[in-house]
């Protein structure tokens, strides 16, 4: 019967955990990003490189998130403040760079929990602390264009 002091008992406690600790504020599947959720939009992609995409799908007073079929392409994060109004920022969280979701005027980062507000992109609550960076969005006819 092997004995176990009471120090390496407390000493192996503490590396326990530690190593969870340091396992929940990793990326989930190692150093990848989680991509996330959100129930994103697809946009197209014209040959000068402009994404578009109908504005008729960001909801008034909600957001949604953009990506395209490029996987080269970061996702975007496009928000309706007020009828006819448009906001847009990329949708990577300032934290680790997981894709956050959009949750109405909300966006949610799902990896750590971070908050920012859709329609500036500022954080709610962290551990993100930075905000989100702004995408210039233009109305052009019935779709939404921005160059990322």
């Amino acid at each position: 019967m092997t004995h176990v002091t009471r120090r390496t008992a407390i000493a192996l406690t503490g590396a326990a955990a530690t190593t969870l600790g340091l396992a929940a504020c990793s990326a989930p599947g190692g150093d990848a990003p989680n991509p996330g959720s959100g129930g994103g939009l697809e946009a197209t992609k014209d040959p000068s490189g402009t994404l578009a995409v109908e504005s008729s799908k960001v909801p008034v007073g909600g957001s949604v998130i953009v990506s395209t079929n490029a996987g080269s392409d970061p996702a975007i994060a496009i928000a309706q403040p007020k009828a006819g109004d448009f906001v847009a920022h990329t949708a990577v969280c300032t934290h680790q760079g997981c894709i956050v979701a959009a949750a109405g005027a909300q966006l949610h980062c799902p990896c750590h929990g971070s908050k920012f507000d859709a329609f500036t992109g500022k954080v709610i609550n962290g551990p993100a602390r930075l905000p989100l960076d702004a995408v210039q969005v233009t109305v052009n006819g019935s779709n939404l264009e921005f160059s990322v």
